[in-house]
């Protein structure tokens, strides 16, 4: 038998709406800035996560170097960087001279041959040295030291641009000096002992991470967004809810503010899309392949793309709930089967000897405000959460819905449920 006090609640939207005559309708001012604010929303959410993404790349090495860090484990990486290494130290020991020089003259044309039979040792060797854990090691040391420079770079502070990085035309280039001469070593010990004594030149030593000419222009926007990275967002948010409540059907609102929210985290993903492509058209050098060109964006953006994915998906969650609290029959009914499964256990827990207590009684009485208090925390601690995933989304759904569901089952304690009087046969 279904609980009436259970349904009060529920369709007193309905009732309300039913005894004035329907829901109240917007202003035509209100409608106006609520569309505005929807469409400022819109362009705030790209420019808040490329903001915030940018400041965390700038500011923070331990996130830049944790960024970055996966790309020694990427096979085009390793393939990039073990071509550089062996074309520097073999460019520089003469290795075809040394040959010939070895051996008889009728032998010199044997020369070139051995020359490329050793590189390809030498190849051999260094990869799968760069596929060991030492190459991670040396891989994030390299990028620890790189990341002032590069900040320097990217912030025009040129008595900070010393360094392991430099910025030619656009082109991002990582010395790897420290690298090679690991590689040196090795391909030593492997028996190329004729390559101890040389001497790389800095300038043979380094790798083009980013390759682009709108890089150096975009440093100025860098500089913009790193200054916005706490503004834009906390604006994004303040047009969007305000979206909803300048109008009064602020369910509707609610839903459609959620589903903006959702539809320009997709409308970034698509640009951030288009950005790529336009990356490696762009990405033409005879250092860095295509392949490795797409392992480095796909790498340094991933945390973008995944906080987007996130936010997009509590649009999602937003519009759900502010549906199903709303006066649609799937709402209703969907909201009817959770309260007669609270109230089913609410009878379970009072035929075990549960009894009604002062608690409860307070819990009623406060019922609304300690649901939207656990909505907030919700929400609260999405916001704090250090890079929440999809994870974490969920798992506060769920612990909010219990709690939501334990308010409910303590709610019910205050009202006696009602007993079916028996029928006469």
């Amino acid at each position: 038998m279904n609980d009436p006090d259970a349904t009060e609640t529920d369709d007193a939207a309905v009732t309300t709406e039913a005894a004035s005559g329907g829901p109240r309708r917007a202003k035509r001012w209100q409608r106006i800035l609520s569309v505005v604010l929807l469409v400022v929303g819109f362009i705030l959410v790209p420019l808040s996560a490329i903001a915030i993404w940018s400041h965390n790349q700038l500011t923070n090495t331990d996130r830049y170097v944790d960024t970055v860090s996966p790309l020694a484990d990427n096979k085009d990486i390793q393939q990039t960087v073990a071509a550089v290494a062996v074309s520097a130290l073999f460019e520089n020991a003469d290795v075809p001279q040394r040959i010939e020089s070895a051996l008889p003259k009728r032998a010199n044309f044997l020369g070139e041959p051995l020359a490329t039979a050793m590189r390809t040792y030498a190849t051999n060797v260094t990869e799968k040295l760069l596929a060991s854990s030492q190459f991670q090691k040396l891989w994030d040391g390299v990028n620890r030291r790189a990341h002032n420079q590069l900040v320097a770079l990217l912030t025009d502070d040129s008595s900070k641009a010393h360094g392991a990085v430099t910025l030619d035309n656009g082109q991002v280039q990582l010395d790897l000096g420290s690298v090679v001469k690991q590689v040196q070593a090795k391909l030593v010990g492997a028996g190329l002992t004729f390559l101890q004594n040389v001497n790389v030149p800095p300038v043979s030593t380094t790798i083009d991470i980013i390759n682009t000419e709108g890089l150096a222009d975009a440093r100025s926007y860098l500089s913009i967004l790193d200054t916005l990275a706490w503004v834009l967002p906390f604006l994004m948010i303040a047009c969007l809810v305000a979206a909803a409540l300048v109008v009064p059907t602020r369910r509707r609102a609610t839903i459609r503010a959620a589903i903006v929210l959702t539809a320009a985290c997709a409308f970034t993903l698509v640009l951030i899309a288009i950005g790529r492509s336009l990356y490696l058209d762009a990405a033409t050098s005879p250092h860095v392949s295509k392949d490795s060109a797409s392992a480095v964006f796909d790498i340094l953006v991933r945390n973008l793309r995944y906080g987007l994915i996130v936010l997009g998906v509590v649009g999602i969650v937003i519009a759900l709930v502010a549906y199903f609290v709303g006066p649609s029959a799937p709402a209703v009914k969907a909201r009817a089967l959770a309260s007669a499964g609270v109230s089913g256990a609410r009878r379970k827990a009072g035929e075990h000897g549960y009894e009604s207590n002062a608690f409860e009684r307070w819990v009623a009485a406060h019922r609304r405000g300690l649901e939207l208090t656990v909505a907030g925390i919700a929400v609260l601690a999405l916001i704090l959460w250090n890079r929440p995933g999809l994870g974490v989304v969920l798992f506060l759904l769920v612990v909010a819905l219990i709690l939501v569901g334990f308010i409910e089952f303590f709610a019910r304690g205050a009202t006696p449920e009602p007993v079916d009087e028996p029928t006469a046969a």
